[in-house]
């Protein structure tokens, strides 16, 4: 079986095609968990009505007050009974075939982790094929929930772009990836929606929080023998390099401080180089010489 975990707050224009989405999968052994995050319209009611005119009777609970995406992810996970779980936001959409695609490529290969090509609609329409390294966003990733909860993933309540220290550790930390390269999901690109709004001190303040959980997925992973240090460094040289770059584009020079401090203080250490010579250097010198060189970890 698989658990549906579906966040639900202020989406009455698109909930009705996401839960008629679900309604059409030719896979049929699921469960959905809607979770009220305490909006004020009738999602959940339109949801719950649309899913009982298809013959399913969703699994609805409630926050005491609005906790975020993460927050109501987490809460879908406590009541999950599925061997897998897959997350699906309440303004997107499903393909007829989605569960039966990635379960099917799940069983076959025995991984923790299989995701799909997708689709955008709406203000943007683009199409973005599964290849080698999966995309940060969590939804349309199957997961087997044994492999969630065996290692503690969960993800960070508070956060803005709460899918990529989620993402991160799933992909450190699964055993194996699959992926469909059919499109199994349908995400809608909208004014208004998290990913275009937020006043600038809150991201920064994620972005921060971000950084340490990589460095603390990046530690556990060398500890356990998954990955060596050597594997990370590029990859977070340019993690600490884009985040830097936000911060000098659009943060006070106190957070631009802030910022560099941090990613001087998290490992791993990289080996001397033009780009990276910043760290032999005293920090009040070394952002100077960051803020000439770090865009060179995103070329």
């Amino acid at each position: 079986m698989i658990s549906i975990i579906i966040p639900i707050y202020n989406v009455a224009s698109y909930i009705e095609a996401c839960m008629q989405s679900i309604c059409e999968q030719t896979y049929r052994d699921f469960e959905v968990i809607l979770v009220d995050d305490c909006g004020q319209d009738n999602s959940v009611q339109l949801a719950v009505e649309t899913l009982r005119g298809g013959g399913i009777e969703a699994i609805v609970l409630r926050h005491e007050h609005n906790r975020g995406l993460s927050a109501a992810r987490n809460t879908g996970m406590t009541v999950a009974q599925g061997e897998y779980v897959l997350f699906v936001d309440s303004d997107d959409m499903l393909v007829a075939r989605s569960l039966e695609l990635l379960l099917q490529e799940a069983e076959r290969t025995g991984a923790d982790m299989t995701y799909g090509s997708y689709e955008t609609f709406g203000d943007e329409a683009r199409f973005h094929q599964a290849q080698g390294s999966p995309y940060v966003m969590a939804w349309n990733k199957l997961c087997r929930r044994s492999f969630l909860s065996d290692n503690h993933i969960s993800f960070i309540e508070g956060l803005i772009h709460e899918d990529c220290p989620w993402s991160f550790e799933l992909e450190c930390k699964a055993n194996k990836i699959a992926m469909v390269k059919e499109v199994t999901y349908r995400y809608l690109i909208r004014q208004g929606g998290l990913q275009t709004a937020g006043e600038y001190t809150r991201h920064f303040k994620s972005y921060c929080t971000i950084l340490k959980s990589y460095a603390k997925t990046i530690a556990e992973s060398i500890i356990s023998g998954r990955r060596t240090k050597s594997s990370f460094v590029d990859w977070f040289e340019r993690q600490k390099a884009l985040y830097f770059a936000m911060t000098l584009d659009r943060g006070t020079f106190l957070q631009q401080k802030e910022m560099y401090n941090l990613i001087r203080s998290l490992n791993p250490i990289p080996s001397f180089s033009k780009a990276d010579c910043h760290y032999y250097l005293p920090a009040f010198l070394g952002i100077v010489l960051y803020k000439k060189f770090h865009s060179y970890h995103l070329c």
